[in-house]
């Protein structure tokens, strides 16, 4: 593998994201705060820890880092556990009143492919209902004590966050708590038509080919893999546009190839891509797959995807793609990268337009006037850099 990070320290991590055993490095005692706080933002720490504790790695950290990462775990098992209980008295409320519901990503996703619920972080519980059955859906829910996040939230058509309220203080440091407030994001669809101005569809049906899968003695029904697979490539995509992505959810990515890579319908996974409009998508994720974690992509899908993908994000993959992934961090995006990524991802003027108007309705929809005011500054600028080069 190709070291994509400088730091030593950091190299312990794209390692452990690659199969086989990370090597042993010399990691300076500066760095080690720093892989911590890496490795927590990109949620990768329970799965870290099991990495290590196999190849010995765990070893030669400091005592009492090595603790913090087991204590992590063990934390994160434990909310995984109270998530799972959470879940289960969800579906058995919608399945009562007739409404069946697909459970997305997170805690399938742990048990199958990270083989150990503790070892994924979750941030909610991702469910899907049909679009005739969410209005009821959102009653039941209301009827369990779940209200919507935002206030003044109104309900779109395919998404909906929703929480149980509870007096409670987010740090960065209480990821892995088992006293969060659980969250429920109810969906109708995938992903967004139309995501912030490109000319997306989402014509990717998760019900056909579902399958059932037990999880602590409970049957949940979950999308079949292919249909995971672009419903995870195109959801890392977004955020990595957004330049928020973080490692584990390229990670679902890879361990679910890694395992299922063989058995995969990849016509039908191109066909999904192609017929949604989401083939740059796509790519994007699964060229990182390959670049951060060793995927294994058949080269005619990897073509097929790559000549639908506009080409200078095929250069920017090739030249900084690997890097930007390590370096993305939720809490500080990289505002240049976001609108290079917007701008180059758009194959054509039509979408650029509706990927601009998109930029100046939704803070002027929510009445943030210095953030219109700072967005449109930032893109004149780089609007003009593009046009210069």
């Amino acid at each position: 593998m190709t070291s994509v990070v400088s730091s030593a320290a950091h190299r312990l991590i794209a390692e452990a994201l690659q199969p086989g055993i990370p090597s042993a490095v010399n990691v300076e005692p500066g760095d080690w705060e720093r892989l911590w706080s890496t490795a927590r933002s990109h949620c990768l720490i329970p799965y870290l820890h099991q990495r290590w504790s196999e190849s010995g790695t765990l070893d030669r950290l400091p005592p009492a880092l090595a603790e913090r990462f087991a204590h992590a775990r063990s934390q994160n098992t434990e909310r995984n556990r109270r998530l799972l209980a959470d879940l289960r008295d969800v579906c058995a409320a919608l399945q009562d009143h007739g409404i069946p519901a697909l459970v997305l990503k997170g805690l399938p996703l742990a048990q199958e492919y990270y083989g150990n619920l503790g070892l994924r972080v979750l941030y909610d519980l991702d469910l899907l209902v049909k679009v005739e059955d969410s209005s009821r859906a959102l009653e039941i829910l209301q009827e369990k004590g779940y209200v919507p996040y935002y206030s003044a939230q109104t309900r779109s058509n395919d998404e909906i966050l929703l929480w149980k309220p509870a007096d409670y203080t987010w740090t960065p440091e209480t990821v892995f708590d088992p006293g969060q407030p659980t969250f429920l994001d109810l969906h109708t669809q995938p992903w967004p038509q139309r995501w912030h101005g490109f000319r997306l569809d989402c014509k990717l049906d998760l019900w056909p080919d579902h399958r059932w899968q037990e999880m602590d003695g409970t049957a949940f029904r979950v999308p079949s893999d292919e249909r995971t697979l672009v419903q995870l490539t195109v959801h890392y995509a977004f955020n990595a546009v957004e330049s928020n992505a973080r490692l584990m959810h390229l990670l679902d990515v890879a361990l679910l190839l890694r395992q299922r890579e063989r058995d995969l319908d990849w016509e039908g996974i191109l066909r999904h891509a192609v017929a949604s409009r989401v083939a740059p998508f796509c790519f994007l994720t699964l060229d990182l797959s390959r670049r951060v974690c060793g995927s294994n992509i058949p080269e005619k899908i990897w073509r097929a995807l790559r000549d639908l993908t506009p080409r200078q994000v095929v250069t920017w993959l090739g030249l900084h793609g690997a890097q930007a992934a390590h370096a993305m961090n939720l809490h500080h995006r990289e505002r240049s990268l976001i609108y290079f990524l917007h701008w180059a991802m758009a194959p054509d003027w039509t979408q650029r337009f509706g990927i601009l108007s998109y930029s100046i309705q939704s803070p002027w929809r929510e009445g943030r006037w210095r953030a219109l005011a700072a967005r449109m500054r930032q893109r004149i600028r780089h609007l003009v850099f593009h046009f210069r080069r």
